[in-house]
């Protein structure tokens, strides 16, 4: 009987499964995820299992009456070790893997400082009891001494008081910097499509120069382009959607609340460790493409990230007429998946900080990204929790959103125009993915507000509550954040300031005309002898507009504004929605000869929007920091610094972001003057490090800064940054503070910290 051999189908791996192979030639062959020798998986202590819907919600039942039963615990006075922590507090992450971001954590929410330090055992109740005893004998010792002090200084407690103390298009021309392709028209091979080409080049060369038929080129292929826009129909898939997943957790992160947090070393933290605020590094940001991958999206937190579980959170939805399970909100609702550009309305604010302290840090021109985000539209949410479509439209109406997470002023709440989230074509949506993985815990995991066009103060990220109003938000941060007011407010106390913070009109919500220049790079330099005749150099950058409107035109000046020369644009695949709204940004760029570059004195750039309005030349001041949007300039500047003795051109742009001081924009005499004020100041004692090291944590907490030693145990509990943001520096003698202090603040927290 002869052998009978049976091939089973199979379709084989899949491109990224053989990308994310091994190379079994080199190493050992004890990998994490793989059968060794003895048959087992490294590393793996679970498989992936498949649980019914049944099975899933008795799982989380049982698991939420576990959780409660362990807090009900707790606040009855109850002792718990870590045995009952860990036990009742169940990872959903390893039954349902997919619905968290890659890299993610399991953190109890209970800590062991907690459980040892501060539950009521025996030694800590006596040792708390021996604390006060020194603590009401030190107190009985210094009063005297106190009141006296206290008399004899006299210091503003208002910002306005100290503040009053301290006050003490010609040529039509087309510009010949154009680069020209004659060199390549000329040397053509002989076919007949060429000799035609050819023919028609020199037709063109009897009235116009080579620069001119080179920008009449690229005029023409743009026209093309444009004529031809696709449009997004909510349903594509995002093309980085595969980009490498953050998986390591950040060094400056390991002792500060977000340590189970993995995060990309691409971003410039801008206000120390904790909590993270950051931005890309401007040219990776730009090589990255039109559609930003996720590491390089700027991040802006309050404070701590909440770590909010797929499984186990709910959106409140107008008061409880519907709460939604993440799973309710992907799987009963119709998503869109469309690209949008969020910026910060603090992008480029240093700028204005060179001019005068804002309340603000120092955001340079890298806070706008480009994602796609993915969710059920708020509108469609609404009508189903009863919000009608025509909701008493003589009123005004406000949809409220606020986040679960908890920064020093109460929650973060904002609010919107009812009518605009209702309109279907604004695509205000409840996004729960980002370049189609779920949210990364930096950007909201597990649901967030997406508002294109408008600013990022507006798009709520870890979304807790959704109500309807009949007037304006009341929280802190949407009265007293994002917002432009008059230059001749400078503090944020004083009636006119509680004034104009409540005015409607101050308020931030579509972003502003906005472009920059990327290339050349802050820092690049470039050799004199590459300015021989006909090397050209590309200028490039990014633009954007908020409400939907196109940048309709980029100009790039290398003569102050005298002339301008038209930039070629550069639009994501399908950047159309409606037929007329612009969700996302475009890069642009323009090939000049390169010796032209070496003449200029500045190379400024600006847009142009649907309005045929554009950006002004000079920066207009408010005391936020908010909505930068002047001219971009970057400087050319001659240096000798290479080996050979060959000039170079080194560039710079008007700031680096945070700490960074290399940019041609110095601090102004105003800022001069009042940072030597603040330090003239004689201190009073003079403390070893030894000593100083000795206060490094919540109980006694001191920092260093400019050379003098301050007490900020008291401010822990109101800082806006939250306690942890200061506990990262206390103890440390070093440079970083003085330097993050300075960066985030302004002359109002110099003067409190000698209070």
């Amino acid at each position: 009987m002869p052998y009978n051999i049976r091939v089973q189908q199979h379709p084989g791996s899949t491109t990224q499964e053989i990308r994310d192979e091994p190379d079994w030639g080199l190493g050992h062959q004890h990998r994490v995820g793989f059968k060794n020798r003895q048959d087992r998986r490294p590393g793996l202590t679970h498989g992936e299992v498949v649980f019914s819907h049944n099975e899933e919600e008795k799982f989380k039942a049982e698991a939420k009456k576990e959780l409660e039963d362990l807090t009900n615990r707790i606040k009855k006075g109850e002792l718990v070790n870590f045995r009952d922590i860990i036990n009742s507090e169940k990872d959903y992450h390893l039954r349902r893997p997919s619905d968290h971001p890659v890299g993610w954590r399991y953190v109890l929410n209970i800590t062991e400082d907690w459980v040892k330090q501060t539950e009521n055992w025996p030694a800590n109740i006596q040792k708390r009891k021996r604390q006060e005893d020194q603590k009401k004998n030190l107190e009985n010792e210094s009063s005297n001494k106190q009141s006296k002090d206290a008399t004899e200084q006299e210091q503003p407690t208002e910002e306005h008081e100290w503040k009053r103390q301290s006050k003490g298009e010609n040529n039509t021309k087309h510009h010949d910097a154009y680069a020209t392709d004659a060199n390549e028209q000329m040397q053509q091979q002989t076919s007949d499509r060429e000799m035609e080409q050819e023919s028609e080049y020199q037709k063109l060369l009897k009235k116009y120069s080579p620069q001119e038929i080179a920008l009449l080129q690229s005029l023409q292929r743009e026209k093309d382009f444009v004529e031809q826009f696709k449009q997004n129909d909510g349903k594509r898939t995002s093309p980085v959607a595969d980009y490498d997943p953050l998986l390591s957790i950040d060094e400056a992160d390991q002792f500060t609340p977000d340590n189970w947090i993995p995060r990309s070393s691409n971003l410039i933290r801008l206000t120390g460790k904790h909590p993270l605020n950051a931005e890309s590094k401007l040219a990776p940001l730009f090589d990255a493409g039109l559609v930003t991958p996720n590491e390089y999206h700027y991040v802006r937190n309050h404070g701590a990230v909440p770590h909010l579980l797929w499984e186990t959170h709910t959106l409140d939805v107008e008061g409880g007429n519907l709460n939604l399970s993440m799973d309710s909100l992907r799987d009963d609702f119709d998503a869109i998946n469309i690209q949008v550009a969020i910026a910060c309305d603090g992008n480029r604010r240093k700028e204005l900080n060179m001019i005068k302290r804002t309340k603000g840090f120092n955001w340079g021109s890298g806070a706008i990204s480009c994602a796609f985000w993915k969710g059920p539209l708020l509108r469609d949410v609404l009508l189903a929790a009863g919000i009608p479509e025509d909701f008493d439209a003589g009123h005004r109406y406000w949809v409220n959103f606020a986040g679960a997470d908890d920064p020093s002023e109460g929650k973060y709440e904002t609010c919107i125009p009812l009518q605009y989230a209702m309109d279907a074509t604004n695509d205000v949506i409840l996004a729960q993915f980002m370049n189609d993985v779920p949210l990364p815990p930096d950007h909201g995991h597990p649901v967030r507000v997406v508002i294109p066009g408008f600013v990022g103060g507006r798009c709520v990220k870890w979304l807790q509550k959704i109500w309807v109003s009949d007037k304006e938000n009341e929280s802190h941060y949407h009265i007293w954040d994002n917002r432009v007011l008059p230059s001749f407010i400078t503090e944020k106390d004083g009636e006119f300031a509680n004034t104009m913070f409540k005015h409607p009109s101050t308020a931030c919500n579509e972003q502003n005309l906005n472009s920059v220049i990327v290339k050349p790079a802050q820092g690049e330099k470039v050799p004199l002898t590459d300015a021989r005749k006909g090397k050209i150099y590309r200028l490039e950058g990014y633009a954007y507009d908020g409400g939907g409107h196109e940048v309709q035109r980029v100009e790039v000046s290398l003569d102050g504004g005298n002339t301008w020369l038209y930039c070629i644009r550069k639009f994501p695949d399908a950047p159309l929605r409606h037929g007329n709204k612009f969700w996302t940004w475009l890069h642009w760029h323009v090939d000049i000869e390169i010796a032209h570059l070496f003449r200029c004195k500045a190379i400024a750039v600006r847009c142009w929007n649907v309005f045929k309005n554009t950006q002004p030349e000079h920066m207009s001041w408010n005391t936020m920091g908010m909505m930068n949007n002047a001219w971009y300039i970057v400087k050319p500047e001659v240096v000798e610094q290479r080996e050979d003795g060959v000039p170079e051109i080194l560039f710079r742009h008007p700031t680096e972001p945070g700490t960074g001081d290399q940019g041609w924009m110095k601090a102004s005499v105003e800022q001069q003057v009042s940072d030597a004020k603040q330090l003239s100041n004689t201190p009073e004692k003079q403390f070893t490090r030894e000593e100083i090291e000795k206060h490094d944590d919540e109980k006694s907490c001191w920092l260093v800064i400019d050379g003098k030693v301050y007490d900020a145990t008291s401010v822990l509990d109101w800082h806006p940054g939250g306690a942890a943001a200061i506990i990262g520096h206390a103890g440390k003698v070093h440079q970083d503070t003085s330097d993050e202090f300075g960066s985030i603040h302004d002359g109002f927290a110099y003067q409190k910290l000698g209070g």
